[in-house]
């Protein structure tokens, strides 16, 4: 099972030898591809070859592009290879509107629990948070996902809007995104429609089924970076991200969640997640969705 996550963010060039990532810096270091489960690629000095690019897109490694401001912006994943990829994908697409909603409402319900959970951790008041658990309805019409989220940012950043500090707005967007772009990788591989959400319907969005898993998963990411990352930034307002603090980001997936009593890293969670996705539409039962729980 892939394992690696690996971020290159110096100039370099990458090719293909022997099944084998070939990176030539000052030095030339190969590493197996099947080792490899993210390849993060942040400087725009990298050269890169197609057939590596197909290589790893074969044996499944989520490969994300970052941006002038070293921000995840794209992600290469695997077209569909999934041998029942035409049965899964027509059953997501007559997934009914009450169904629908039962679905969205479990991930509502336990991304309010996960954020209660990070709330206590650090000795904020999460009691409203609790109780906000105990009254989504099905498809979240009252949109207590809202009302939560500024009660959560609020105690946590002390901002509702999340945009202060500027630093740690921008490790959230970047531990987000290399969330998302493994989501999306395992999504494909299920045989899943990515652009297809449960909630998220936007017409302009590739990945709204990505957008809707994540719900549970970002509660996570803001509990290593306030354990990994704010330590270092103590007393900062303006601040941008250091090659140190994105080196750090990159471990994002290895954070550990709950899944059924059982510790999971993110990443193979994510894995545990879709899969009983897949299972709850097949069944019609959204009570078959297993999401993660934050580790106490």
């Amino acid at each position: 099972m892939a394992w690696q996550v690996i971020g290159i963010s110096n100039p370099a060039q990458l090719s293909l030898k022997d099944h084998q990532l070939v990176i030539k810096q000052n030095e030339t270091v190969s590493l197996p591809i099947e080792d490899i489960d993210a390849l993060i690629l942040d400087s725009y000095g990298i050269l890169t070859t197609a057939n590596l690019i197909t290589e790893l897109s074969s044996n499944g490694t989520t490969v994300v592009v970052c941006d002038d401001k070293h921000l995840p912006s794209s992600v290469i994943i695997p077209y569909s290879q999934h041998s029942r990829q035409a049965k899964v994908s027509r059953q997501q697409i007559a997934i009914g509107q009450p169904f629908r909603k039962q679905l969205w409402q479990k991930i509502i319900v336990q991304k309010i629990t996960n954020q209660a959970d990070v709330l206590q951790q650090f000795d904020y008041d999460a009691a409203p948070l609790h109780a906000m658990t105990k009254i989504v309805k099905s498809g979240d019409s009252d949109n207590r996902e809202s009302q939560a989220a500024r009660i959560y940012f609020s105690r946590l950043l002390d901002d509702a809007t999340r945009r202060k500090p500027m630093w740690h707005n921008a490790a959230l967007n970047y531990g987000y995104a290399m969330v998302r772009s493994h989501i999306a990788r395992h999504i494909a591989a299920r045989g899943l429609i990515a652009s297809q959400g449960i909630f998220h319907r936007s017409e302009l969005n590739s990945f709204n089924l990505a957008d809707d898993i994540i719900e549970p998963f970002r509660p996570a990411v803001d509990q290593y970076i306030l354990t990994c990352i704010a330590p270092f930034h103590i007393g900062e307002q303006d601040a941008n991200l250091t090659r140190e603090d994105r080196q750090k980001l990159i471990d994002v997936l290895n954070q550990l969640v709950v899944i059924n009593s059982k510790k999971f890293s993110i990443k193979h969670a994510v894995e545990y997640t879709i899969e009983s996705l897949v299972q709850a539409i097949e069944e019609e039962r959204a009570d078959l969705l297993t999401l993660p729980r934050l580790k106490k």
